[in-house]
């Protein structure tokens, strides 16, 4: 029995956390290019049984969503990740096991942690 709940718990350990999965991906505005990013990804992620999720951010947000880019998600059948354009913030970066920039230039804190990748080329 002793075995059982010590196999249980070395289980429960190796797991990685929840704040060991989030995946940002960042654009200007965070209203088009990171919410497609973050849309696409956290569907085949999901289908594919993954353990991360996306969220979206900008290093200038607008106030909402592209009406184009949500147009286009629902066209594809494709979930709209919820919530509004934010800018990208120390708790992100802290939070995230990667980072993804999308025609845009991060954050020096993003850059320099090291989780970063530049997606604009």
């Amino acid at each position: 029995m002793q075995m059982q709940w010590l196999i249980v718990a070395l289980t429960f350990m190796l797991q990685p956390s929840a704040r060991d999965k989030a995946v940002v991906f960042v654009c200007e505005h965070g209203a088009a290019k990171s919410v497609v990013a973050t849309a696409y990804f956290n569907k085949l992620a999901a289908e594919r049984g993954l353990p991360f999720r996306a969220t979206f951010r900008g290093t200038a947000p607008q106030d909402n969503l592209s009406v184009r880019a949500v147009e286009g998600l629902k066209a594809d059948g494709v979930a709209v990740p919820t919530g509004k354009p934010s800018a990208i913030s120390d708790t992100d970066v802290a939070d995230a096991t990667h980072i993804f920039a999308i025609g845009c230039t991060l954050p020096e804190k993003a850059v320099r942690s090291g989780k970063s990748a530049d997606w604009s080329g």
